[in-house]
């Protein structure tokens, strides 16, 4: 009896130690997946944002695309845009992010469409496009992880979500078919393609009959839905905490085996 009370005693700290060193890796760093869509389905995990302790007191930040949108990547792939929120008595803004990629900038208080208002958004060109974006909050003294894990404000159809994205450059849906704008449903599509190009034989005069060729076939769009349509760009947003890696659970496990071969060898 003696002796497995002091082994439990031996074991205690020890546990507590473990317990606390695994406890303090999770707060240092955590991630998110971004599993909503405007135009793709829902429950895809389609984004992972990771935030975690830097040096010097920075939040680092790491947004990577994952294989669902990658998988279907075509040209000029990558993101747009990544905008995030600071909980309530933050002080981070956007003069506050650094280490942006060439052809980036931050701005406070934009829209993601869908998505609602967020705190800061960072936006690329054109020719920035990127897989993974990486950046940092530095000179806000104190701050956490978590400071960085608030919801998104204002109108959000799409439900409010702590961080969003916007991606494009891939092709989701009809894309081999011509979508609507083929030649099937606006006989005249061809032409709208060519607007301003002589050579197609496009006039001005021509206009009122494709807009009226478009207007007839707006109902035949509607029915059929867009989703049939080639997708090349959307917006996702998302709150869902990845799960502890397997390492905290087999720890927890170890722990807890520890303390039942003692009660067993007391009993």
């Amino acid at each position: 009896m003696k002796s497995n009370n002091k082994l439990l005693c031996l074991l205690s700290p020890v546990a507590a130690s473990l317990a606390l060193a695994a406890g303090s890796a999770q707060a240092a760093s955590i991630s998110y997946l971004l599993d909503q869509s405007n135009a793709l389905p829902d429950g895809t995990n389609y984004l992972q944002v990771t935030v975690a302790d830097g040096m010097d007191g920075a939040i680092d930040f790491t947004v990577e695309v994952l294989g669902p949108l990658s998988s279907i990547a075509a040209g000029n792939f990558g993101m747009t845009s990544f905008a995030f929120n600071v909980i309530a008595g933050g002080f981070a803004e956007a003069g506050d992010v650094t280490g942006l990629p060439d052809g980036w900038r931050a701005r406070n208080g934009k829209r993601m469409d869908g998505f609602g208002l967020f705190d800061i958004k960072l936006q690329g060109r054109g020719w920035a496009r990127t897989d993974t974006l990486t950046f940092s909050i530095t000179g806000i003294d104190g701050d956490t992880v978590e400071d960085y894990a608030g919801l998104s404000h204002g109108n959000a159809r799409q439900g409010h979500q702590f961080y969003a994205a916007h991606v494009a450059g891939f092709e989701y849906g009809e894309c081999d078919d011509g979508g609507c704008g083929d030649d099937e449903v606006n006989p005249h599509g061809d032409r709208l393609t060519a607007f301003g190009n002589s050579h197609h034989g496009w006039k001005p005069k021509m206009l009122p009959l494709m807009l009226r060729d478009w207007h007839n076939n707006w109902d035949e769009h509607y029915e059929d839905g867009w989703e049939d349509d080639c997708i090349d760009s959307a917006f996702f947003g998302g709150s869902t905490a990845v799960p502890l890696p397997a390492t905290a659970w087999l720890l927890g496990a170890g722990v807890v085996g520890v303390f039942a071969r003692a009660r067993r060898r007391r009993s």
